[in-house]
């Protein structure tokens, strides 16, 4: 009986081992020429610019030229795609929490939660894996975050039998688009996908090490996941796996049959690991992808976006035919093109060695002597065509660099710069905005996971405005909230020294003022700070200080009477005090809230002493 149940469980693991490589073999056959187009692209940005996709699929160089013609690559594509990497990084968005109440204790988790998603992205170098997918996305139209629990992560915590114990924490990791197979291309978003692969090339020691299988290894290739024989121009042993394997991991939303999903992780013909979706990372606490797509250039109708590179392509091709020609028609003014009489001297000397200064030419007596032709000088077409290729060069890219464009030289206004470089920027905002969209995701992603995963109180490391390090500690509460949001603007829409110039605006108009017209020390603090000079702010975070004070005090107000302290800074303790008796009315007594009046009333009475002895 138990040998009819292993063969039966036998025979369904090798059905469902070859179903899901069938699936993934027939999803990269469809795929094919985009990840030709992918690999075109990659090409041009490393300027290898004389190949093309040809009748069979595959990237070859183009039809032969003749010997003498040159073949030089003048690459304008890397440094738009540098320049375009380079504005896209300053999109650091401030991922903000909403409480799900009102109540002081959702408001601290939601601050909580605020620090615990910033520790994440430190921790797992968000910026840095950022970058990482933002180049793929220029590169190839597309780009992945991954985000996983690692159950290795965090603090230790004991030691057990079995081995050491971890807190676990949240793993981020750029994904090639190269390792994502979607189970349509004509499906636009990732959500709606029935199932996903993420194929990739791994060592056979690393899956010995995660699965504890062991696997026979062969030459992989890291991005087009071929043998090495299928490889292809632009590919050489640097973009070779050796001793590796292609680990398969398909995905399978929620369905009717499978209510909680499905991942399937099959390597070498065999089955590493088969069971639900491991993450409740969707909307209302489902289970869905670990995973964020960020596309450069969005396109209707189609899973994977489109870059810069492709729509650069033929302009890149037309200059550097017209800079080559160009080339070859100065040589022939600087190196001369002779005409002589057949016969008339020797043709193969002249045509070795050339002109050289003093050389003796010797012709046939009573034959034409030879003579250099005239009447050559350098067409204006060149010129002009030049021109109008590095103008499509900026009309397509977005890119352009105003200070030195020779249309913009004779500018000397500086408002006129500004509407220039704010032109330039609007270019790029829809991309500006789709990585902070990803960014946002990610952070919901990352919220959702700790609340599956989380147990227990959690230490997080946090510098405050000063550099100053802290410690808070966060229960599984803290990341009941996904409501996440981005509190600032894109960082395109505005130039650091505008938003200075606002700042200065508003400090200057005396919005930030209080009913007195006193700008007011905390205010001060923020203003400094904003405008990246918290250094000078002498009284170094006081303020904030004087907060937390306060609102330790509440706690212990609600418990008993207490007199105010000779260090406390009067009005900021009235408003926190004030603000926390407005936020509990309903649920303070009233002993409580004549404790707290008591207390008020002590602050007030030294504010206005204060005043009178001035």
């Amino acid at each position: 009986m138990n040998t009819e149940k292993e063969k039966e469980r036998e025979k369904y693991v090798e059905e469902l081992v070859a179903e899901v490589t069938e699936d993934f073999m027939a999803r990269r056959k469809e795929r094919l020429m985009i990840e030709r187009q992918w690999e075109l692209n990659m090409n041009f940005l490393q300027g290898n610019q004389y190949c093309d996709i040809n009748s069979r699929g595959e990237i070859a160089d183009e039809s032969v030229d003749f010997y003498w013609q040159n073949k030089g690559v003048f690459n304008h594509i890397a440094p738009i795609i540098d320049t375009r990497l380079a504005k896209f990084s300053r999109i650091t968005p401030t991922v903000c929490v909403r409480p799900r109440t009102d109540d002081d204790k959702d408001v601290e988790a939601a601050n909580l939660a605020e620090k615990l998603i910033e520790s994440a992205f430190k921790g797992a170098d968000m910026n840095g894996v950022a970058k990482k997918v933002t180049l793929w996305s220029e590169t190839c139209g597309t780009g992945f975050y991954k985000i996983i629990w690692d159950a290795n992560g965090g603090q230790k915590l004991g030691q057990t039998e079995q081995g050491e114990v971890y807190e676990g924490d949240v793993q981020i990791m750029p994904v090639s688009p190269f390792e994502i197979f979607p189970d349509s291309l004509g499906v636009e978003n990732l959500s709606n996908c029935k199932s996903i692969i993420h194929a990739k090339a791994v060592t056979v020691k690393s899956v010995k090490e995660k699965y504890g299988v062991s696997l026979v290894g062969e030459k992989v290739g890291i991005q087009s996941l071929n043998k090495p024989t299928l490889l292809k121009s632009g590919t050489g042993e640097k973009d070779i796996l050796h001793d590796a394997v292609i680990v398969i991991e398909k995905y399978e939303m929620p369905s009717e049959q499978y209510p909680e999903g499905r991942l399937i992780t099959v390597a070498g013909g065999k089955l590493l690991y088969a069971g639900e979706l491991p993450y409740i990372n969707g909307e209302n606490k489902v289970r869905g992808y670990p995973f964020v797509k960020q596309e450069s250039f969005p396109v209707a109708g189609n899973f994977f976006g489109s870059s810069v590179i492709e729509r650069l392509i033929p302009v890149q091709r037309a200059y550097n035919a017209v800079k080559n020609r160009k080339h070859e028609f100065l040589n022939r003014l600087s190196m001369g093109v002779m005409t002589v009489e057949d016969g008339s001297v020797d043709v193969d000397d002249l045509a070795e060695e050339g002109l050289s200064p003093g050389k003796i030419l010797v012709y046939r007596q009573g034959s034409k002597a030879p003579e250099i032709m005239s009447d050559m000088t350098m067409p204006d077409d060149f010129n002009e065509e030049e021109n109008k290729l590095l103008n499509e060069f900026v009309i397509v890219s977005g890119v352009s660099d105003v200070t030195s464009s020779a249309s913009n030289a004779a500018l000397s206004s500086g408002t006129a710069l500004e509407i220039l470089i704010e032109q330039d920027n609007s270019r790029m905002l829809m991309q500006a905005e789709i990585i902070r969209n990803c960014r946002l995701e990610v952070a919901r992603q990352i919220i959702r996971l700790y609340s599956q995963f989380s147990a227990g109180v959690r230490a997080i490391k946090f510098q405050d405005e000063f550099n100053r390090t802290k410690i808070y500690y966060a229960d599984k509460r803290v990341s009941e909230s996904d409501d996440v949001y981005l509190e600032n603007e894109n960082e395109l829409l505005l130039t650091h020294r505008q938003k200075n110039e606002t700042v200065f605006k508003l400090y200057q108009s005396g919005l930030l003022a209080d009913e007195n017209g006193t700008i007011r020390p905390a205010v001060k603090e923020k203003v400094l700070s904003l405008l990246g000079y918290k250094e000078l702010d002498y009284r170094q975070g006081l303020t904030r200080l004087q907060e937390e004070k306060a609102k330790s005090e509440n706690e212990l107000l609600k418990r008993a009477p207490l007199s105010i302290d000779e260090i406390d800074d009067d009005a900021v303790h009235v408003d926190e005090h004030v603000r926390f008796v407005l936020n509990e009315y309903g649920d303070l007594t009233e002993k409580q809230k004549n404790d707290f009046y008591a207390h008020v009333r002590e602050h007030k009475e030294r504010i206005k002493l204060t005043m009178e002895n001035k």
